[in-house]
């Protein structure tokens, strides 16, 4: 099985070749787990790097990693993926606001959260950003999420609570905690086994009507509002459409 770093940078790619997607993730349980469920033997690998650090350290760590592999030169100042590279090199960025009450947002973490993603686009990376969380995009297989103003993660964990605590599964498993109200989808299912065991099951059933309701979140976004504005938002159905064809 090849390591994250065994990759090509040949131009040419035989025609059965198996088609390689290096993702960088913040998390080290639920988004590793969830983008190698697309693995196809002999024909999809995916390599997830995990714990690579929350906002802009994300995608610092994720130049400098490919940097270290030789993946990138430094063209006019400026780092890029080489040409030639055949991997799909992306990187799993989240906003994870700090601030509970969202008018209280500092204006340099609104512009830090856009210019790091400016970069690394311009360096060549594909970015599958979530504002604010990617626990939106867990979301969204179930149901959509009001637009027009900026949702904080607290949203989205609570939704997912309610969701998760009335799947027979969830709620056998959990029974006493969900009695107690002690129960939430952030401290019991993110972790590893809950994931894998809960709610990746579920989700790749209902992988349609997340891509639906981010595209439709995602166009009501025009392209002259900045990153940071744009919230609820996310861009993961882009990297997951990348590896559903690369099937």
């Amino acid at each position: 099985m090849p390591e994250a770093w065994e990759i090509s940078k040949g131009d040419a790619r035989e025609e059965n070749q198996i088609t390689i997607f290096l993702i960088f993730c913040e998390d080290e349980n639920d988004e590793p787990f969830y983008f190698r469920s697309f693995e196809v033997e002999n024909k999809l690998k995916i390599n997830c790097i995990p714990n690579q650090k929350k906002a802009r350290l994300n995608l610092m760590n994720t130049l400098a990693y490919c940097e270290k592999i030789g993946l990138t030169e430094c063209v006019n100042h400026q780092y890029r993926i080489k040409e030639g590279v055949t991997e799909n090199i992306w990187c799993v960025y989240d906003r994870d606001l700090e601030q509970r009450d969202l008018t209280d947002i500092k204006s340099h973490d609104d512009f830090n959260f856009t210019t790091a993603i400016q970069t690394a686009e311009k360096a060549g990376l594909k970015i599958a950003w979530s504002n604010d969380a990617f626990e939106l995009w867990v979301l969204l297989h179930f149901e959509s999420v009001p637009t027009g103003k900026r949702l904080h993660r607290d949203y989205i964990y609570d939704r997912l609570t309610e969701i998760f605590k009335v799947v027979p599964e969830v709620a056998d498993k959990y029974r006493v905690a969900i009695q107690s109200q002690s129960f939430g989808y952030k401290a019991y299912l993110k972790r590893r086994i809950p994931f894998l065991t809960f709610v990746l099951p579920v989700i790749k059933t209902k992988t349609d009507h997340a891509m639906i309701h981010a595209a439709a979140i995602e166009t009501t976004f025009s392209h002259q509002i900045p990153y940071h504005d744009c919230n609820p938002c996310t861009k993961v159905h882009h990297l997951v459409r990348d590896m559903i064809t690369a099937q």
